[in-house]
């Protein structure tokens, strides 16, 4: 049985960057989300996708995960061959995620750090992962937060982020109705995902969906110097 979940996104004094410094929070974190059956098949499509997403760039590239977390999806991609360093504004899940990775060696690192004081490192990173995060911060601060993550690379930025349409908004009103955990609490449309993007410097190559019957999480492949039009999968 799963742990009775903790997060409460919908609150309006809810702190997204205090709460996942919560050792309660970080070591329950995977448990709460992903050991349901359904958890379990979104966690192995999701982990797939981002594997994927990444194809382009050569086994051995190195990848920033921001934020790394429990390093649940740094893990297929050092698996697949990377050097993934993960930075966090939490230690606690990054000692979760260290433990969890601890047999890639050095292929993993971690660095505490706020997104939004990133400054571009000596080497540029091959590319960057930026996922579960953004859907918690208005727009202004999504764009100030994927701003600091595309410094840090002259490669691709993968995005995963709470797609909003009429039929997900329908979804999302029933799942308050029915009290089950609690959406996203910002979302965003197509044209606020270009407001996103052109805000942090990017724009969008490649967009990739789960399944959007059942998920309204959005991945997208993003680059700063926007070389192709947008494809859809």
């Amino acid at each position: 049985m799963s742990a009775k979940p903790v997060d409460r996104p919908s609150a309006p004094d809810w702190d997204a960057n205090a709460h996942y410094q919560d050792l309660r929070v970080a070591t329950d974190y995977d448990a709460q989300r992903f050991t349901s059956l359904a958890g379990r098949v979104f966690n192995d499509l999701e982990r797939r996708l981002i594997v994927r997403a990444f194809a382009a760039i050569r086994a051995g590239g190195r990848i920033a995960d921001v934020p790394c977390g429990t390093g649940r999806l740094a893990e297929p991609l050092l698996a697949a061959g990377y050097r993934v360093h993960g930075m966090d504004i939490s230690q606690q899940m990054l000692d979760v995620a260290a433990r969890r990775l601890s047999r890639f060696g050095d292929a993993f690192t971690t660095e505490v750090a706020n997104a939004k004081e990133l400054l571009p490192p000596p080497t540029p990173f091959d590319g960057v992962l930026c996922a579960r995060v953004l859907m918690h911060f208005a727009l202004d601060e999504q764009i100030e937060f994927l701003r600091g993550v595309a410094q840090l690379t002259h490669g691709i930025v993968v995005i995963n982020h709470s797609f909003s349409s009429p039929y997900q908004r329908f979804r999302r009103g029933a799942k308050r109705a029915l009290r089950h955990q609690a959406p996203a609490r910002h979302p965003v449309s197509n044209g606020e995902i270009s407001r996103l993007l052109s805000g942090a410097g990017l724009r969008e190559l490649k967009r990739y969906r789960l399944n959007p019957m059942v998920s309204e999480a959005v991945y997208i492949v993003a680059a700063r110097d926007g070389r192709s039009g947008t494809i859809r999968e």
